[in-house]
């Protein structure tokens, strides 16, 4: 009878280990992406920088500043 009582609760806490392992799993995953998102939004500021600098014939930094 014990048993009874207490599968219930040993399968509940194994069903939340595995959310909890798939929840960590997406979390680094989205943290990941944003990670890639960040680095590439740079890149991209970088090169429209170098691309306003060239259509308007003069030299800027990466801080944007003119040269």
């Amino acid at each position: 009878m014990l048993k009874t009582l207490l599968s219930p609760d040993a399968k509940l806490r194994r069903e939340n280990t595995e959310l909890r392992a798939e929840n960590a799993r997406f979390l680094d995953a989205v943290a990941r992406r944003n990670k890639e998102n960040i680095s590439l939004r740079e890149e991209n500021r970088a090169l429209r920088l170098k691309l306003d600098a060239l259509k308007r014939g003069k030299g800027r930094d990466a801080a944007g500043r003119f040269a």
